[in-house]
């Protein structure tokens, strides 16, 4: 073999691990929480040892520090059902420590009144879409939102469907307009069709509307699901879209993979992990959970037995 002059060696190098690294695979991961209803925390009883935002926001942060090309989202109902202000609050500032994507609001947080609901919004430091939603007095909503994760680009919708608030009072129905999900969702994968390499949609509606809608809709990669709080071990997919769903209370974080190969995607997959009493907890996250007790003396006892046992 001939002198190859060392320039032209890493040239030719360089080209040739080039092309090995683009002809590989690359893995999209969607991180997914749903219906965590309030529950920074869990109530350590025997019969359901799980954890929840305090596990999750150190499982999610080890996750993406692995995982670069990760997506984190979620489906709604964030807050507590009965709209107590003070521990609303503090699970905004909570879901401000990681950092989400995109969000969509559940019927938890829609009927709430809106000097209410807009500032936990702004203080959860995300987007927040709503493509069919539409409510007085709220601004923070976005019809989609396009993040890129390894060179592509992907397309965050969310949906309500009007079953969602089908038994709350026709006063709170008022303040949530909801156009037909369906139309709006299609409305905008077209202005996005040039825009977007990957759709992903958040819905609030259920996971057997879930199936419904992507029997209807083309073109859609993943469903992310709320409100049946069904925590799925293995996603379903339907009409070539992955629906998955990770429970309630925090108890699951979910994982949905996509295996990506230039326009393909070669493979889809999902899992939900369970947030264990055994994982670490988050230190920022434990001072909110302190505050809360201290200010409202709502101790959890049960924690507290266990931790006298240890």
């Amino acid at each position: 073999m001939g002198y190859v002059k060392p320039s032209i060696l890493r040239l030719i190098l360089t080209v040739f691990l080039s092309a090995g690294l683009f002809a590989q695979d690359q893995t999209l991961y969607i991180l997914h929480t749903n219906n965590t209803n309030g529950a920074l925390e869990n109530c350590y009883c025997p019969d359901h040892p799980f954890g929840s935002v305090e596990k999750r926001t150190i499982f999610v942060k080890d996750f993406i520090n692995e995982h670069p090309n990760t997506v984190l989202v979620d489906a709604g109902d964030f807050f507590t059902m009965t709209h107590q202000s003070y521990k609303d609050s503090l699970m905004a500032e909570a879901y401000a420590l990681l950092p989400y994507d995109a969000i969509l609001p559940g019927d938890q947080e829609l009927t709430m009144d809106s000097d209410k609901i807009v500032p936990l919004l702004d203080l959860m430091n995300t987007k927040v879409v709503g493509t069919n939603i539409a409510m007085d007095g709220v601004n923070n909503l976005v019809s989609s939102h396009l993040v890129d994760r390894g060179g592509f680009s992907i397309a965050i919708m969310g949906i309500m469907d009007p079953y969602a608030i089908k038994y709350y009072s026709e006063e709170l129905k008022e303040k949530i307009q909801l156009s037909d999900p369906v139309k709006a969702v299609e409305a905008e994968m077209e202005i996005l069709k040039d825009k977007a390499d990957i759709f992903i949609l958040l819905t609030h509606q259920g996971a057997d509307l879930d199936e419904a809608f992507a029997e209807k809709v083309k073109g859609l990669h993943v469903i992310v699901g709320s409100h049946s709080q069904s925590a799925m071990d293995e996603p379903k997919e339907v009409n070539g879209t992955l629906i998955v769903q990770a429970g309630k209370e925090g108890y699951y974080v979910g994982t949905a993979a996509l295996i990506l190969n230039k326009d393909t995607i070669e493979a889809k997959s999902g899992r939900i992990d369970t947030m264990t009493f055994d994982m670490p907890d988050d230190d920022r996250v434990m001072e909110i959970i302190h505050e809360y007790e201290s200010k409202t003396g709502r101790i959890n006892r049960q924690k507290l037995k266990m931790k006298e046992e240890k």
